[in-house]
């Protein structure tokens, strides 16, 4: 009897083993996508970051008085790759969501340096004319007292001229 239940402990033994196998195998296939999934998802995220930041860096060139037509027409394709690359993520086809998300990631770089840029000149275009307004004034405010003076000066020349050699009367009461 000791033989039988040896024999079927090795037996249970075996089939606990082959169980586990089985099923060791089945989760490592899983878990590739799942990687995969976790992977292509990061990168979505990381676009979608990226995507954000532009569109941030585009809003402060714009308050700072830049021209950003070009670079929300940009902003706009990359937006429509990200949304592309969203779409082929929710129907399963990772690879191609994967390098569309990686395409974004450039695009929203160049839109961000150039937007910065395009804030930077703003700035300083706005900083030269604010100091330019304030000499214009200051010398036009200053020439206007100079013709001011001269104008004046001109009417007291001629009014002394005029009143001397104007002929006094006498006024007699009678």
């Amino acid at each position: 009897m000791n033989k039988k239940v040896t024999i079927a402990r090795r037996k249970l033994v075996s089939i606990t083993l082959l169980a586990i196998l089985m099923l060791s195998v089945c989760l490592l296939s899983i878990c590739p996508v799942n990687a995969q999934t976790d992977q292509t998802a990061s990168k979505l995220q990381v676009a979608n970051t990226a995507v954000n930041q532009a569109f941030s860096a585009v809003l402060d060139a714009e308050k700072a008085g830049a021209n950003v037509t070009d670079l929300l027409s940009q902003l706009s394709n990359a937006d429509s790759v990200l949304a592309g690359a969203e779409n082929s993520y929710r129907t399963g086809n990772l690879n191609q969501a994967g390098i569309q998300a990686d395409s974004v990631l450039p695009i929203a770089q160049q839109i961000t340096a150039s937007a910065q840029t395009a804030k930077h000149t703003a700035t300083v275009n706005s900083q030269n004319a604010f100091y330019t307004t304030i000499v214009l004034t200051v010398i036009g405010s200053v020439v206007f007292v100079f013709v001011l003076f001269m104008v004046w000066r001109r009417f007291k020349r001629r009014y002394i001229e005029n009143l001397s050699g104007a002929k006094p009367e006498l006024v007699s009461n009678e």
